[in-house]
């Protein structure tokens, strides 16, 4: 029995980006799996980071004709696994390393550790559209347990605190009204504002918000929109992949519409705005989780603000939700 949630442990992650992927393997981690990635002359495959042979880490070896070598021995693997080659031997050995199912999307590498796989899901809006400028951060894994890291995004209440200035105002608050959808697929808060942002960093990017959106897309998917004048102006993307019960890599995806302005140009001032903030969300994520280690096990107290917690943490685990909807009046 996995120790992760259901709906994560039988869900597609992304694990690495087809831009990191060159000719060397790359290491990647997923619920206490070590895998590897490498390119072959069909696309990416991902293999569990281990030679049959004598179980040496594949992820130190080279890719070679596109097979992966191992480092100890020379055996090689395609991408199904396959041996192709014992070096010494006449005919390559009949083990096999094992092979996971590889989905290319959004410029991302996705497998999963199911054992009867379900089809990838489709991405979110605006994944993969053209009439936007897009870009993705794959940011470093940092200590954290996943369900605090996707919460972190959607949360509403941190930013005034934990962002001052730099997101939300820390002195002025406005009257927002808030609508609150849970379905099977998703969970969705829409915060209409219509006025403009107090804080610093987000008058120079938006103008007039007309409405902020926080999304969550089971099993690991959430992401913040903005628009205005109907309008989108800006949506993260965050795919949250659990390394292990307290690491996650993200890897993030922005989309603006084109035309607005230079791509690199809003590509440099989002990357600038948001490294105070991501440096802050993980030193206070790394603490949450040492915390819960010291103390264990997590204990969540729900305030009024904690509009997305509950649909989250159900959907994580594959539980069957009601479609509800509900409105609410908050000051942010």
């Amino acid at each position: 029995m996995s120790a992760y949630p259901k709906a994560v442990a039988d869900g597609w992650h992304p694990i690495a980006t087809l831009a990191e992927l060159k000719r060397r393997p790359l290491a990647r981690m997923l619920m206490d799996k070590p895998l590897v990635v490498f390119r072959t002359a069909n696309g990416p495959a991902v293999l569990l980071d281990r030679c049959p042979h004598r179980n040496m880490a594949l992820s130190l070896g080279a890719v070679r004709d596109g097979a992966i070598e191992c480092p100890y021995h020379g055996w090689r693997f395609d991408g199904a696994g396959r041996c192709t080659l014992t070096p010494g031997a006449d005919a390559p050995a009949r083990h096999e390393a094992s092979a996971l199912p590889v989905q290319v999307a959004a410029g991302l590498i996705w497998t999963t550790l199911a054992a009867s796989p379900r089809a990838a899901p489709a991405l979110p809006h605006p994944l993969e559209e053209t009439k936007f400028d897009t870009f993705l951060w794959p940011v470093r894994p940092s200590r954290a347990r996943l369900l605090d890291a996707i919460e972190n995004l959607l949360d509403p209440a941190h930013p005034h605190f934990l962002h001052a200035g730099i997101v939300r105002s820390r002195q002025v608050r406005k009257p927002v009204d808030a609508t609150v959808r849970v379905r099977a697929d998703f969970a969705e808060a829409i915060y209409v504002e219509n006025t403009r942002p107090a804080a610093l960093m987000p008058r120079m990017l938006e103008g007039l918000r007309g409405r902020s959106i926080g999304r969550f897309f089971p099993p690991t998917i959430g992401q913040v929109a903005f628009e205005g004048a109907n309008r989108l102006r800006l949506a993260i993307t965050v795919f949250f992949t659990p390394e292990t019960q307290d690491r996650v890599r993200p890897f993030a995806h922005f989309a603006t519409p084109a035309g607005a302005a230079p791509a690199f140009i809003k590509e440099g001032l989002l990357r600038a705005f948001h490294i105070p903030v991501l440096a802050q969300d993980r030193a206070a994520l790394r603490r949450q989780a040492e915390s819960i280690a010291a103390y264990g096990p997590a204990r969540y107290a729900l305030g009024p603000l904690d509009l997305l917690f509950p649909a989250i943490q159900a959907l994580m685990h594959g539980e069957a939700v009601q479609d509800s909807e509900r409105c609410v009046r908050l000051h942010l």
